[in-house]
């Protein structure tokens, strides 16, 4: 298996720090979702929760990295500080090779192509877990978000209320990834990681 934890350059040329989730991230969830806007947590959450109870955090945190993986992005320089974004799968008890998905970044870090290196790092994580897809559920309203999901070639769904679900395969090579502004994103990102 592929150690992914690491350094890894945005596309504003900034670093962070990615590794797995762990217990003790608890308290930074808890504060990076305070640094959420209230649109942000309602597209994440499709909520406003102000904070995370004890049960969920704990759901959030104690993570086997096979059945539910997490991975978070920290700044190098202040390690202690809340997570900047966190991307996370869970695999699906009657479809064992696929996993429901969601990833969350920070206002303040956002556009930064800090989505697209987490959404890279957990699907690589996935595909050694033999999972071969990612399912989600996004607002429909949400259309930057579905331009993504059509660039990395996802099946979306109908409208049920106002999320939309998607399903958007997890490549297992280079080769499957589609010649899209999101495809080339995560193209680049793979090489970072081999190098």
């Amino acid at each position: 298996m592929r150690d992914l934890a690491g350094s890894y350059t945005l596309r504003d040329e900034g670093r962070v720090e990615v590794r797995p989730i762990r217990p003790e991230d608890k308290e930074r969830l808890q504060a990076g979702l305070r640094l959420l806007s209230p649109r942000s947590r309602y597209l994440r959450f499709l909520s406003d929760p102000n904070e995370l109870s004890p049960k969920e955090l704990r759901y959030l945190t104690e993570v086997d990295q096979v059945d539910h993986l997490a991975w978070i992005a920290l700044d190098p320089d202040r390690p202690e500080d809340p997570g900047l974004g966190v991307a996370r799968c869970v695999r699906l008890a009657d479809e064992p090779d696929v996993a429901e998905v969601a990833v969350t970044v920070v206002d303040a870090h956002q556009g930064r192509g800090l989505g697209t290196l987490l959404l890279g790092i957990l699907g690589m994580a996935a595909a050694e877990q033999g999972i071969r897809a990612f399912r989600g559920f996004v607002l429909a309203s949400n259309s930057d978000m579905l331009e993504i999901l059509e660039q990395v070639g996802a099946q979306v769904g109908e409208r049920e209320g106002a999320a939309t679900w998607f399903d958007v395969p997890v490549p297992t090579n280079l080769d499957e990834l589609p010649d899209s502004p999101a495809g080339r994103a995560f193209r680049a990102l793979a090489e970072q990681i081999d190098r």
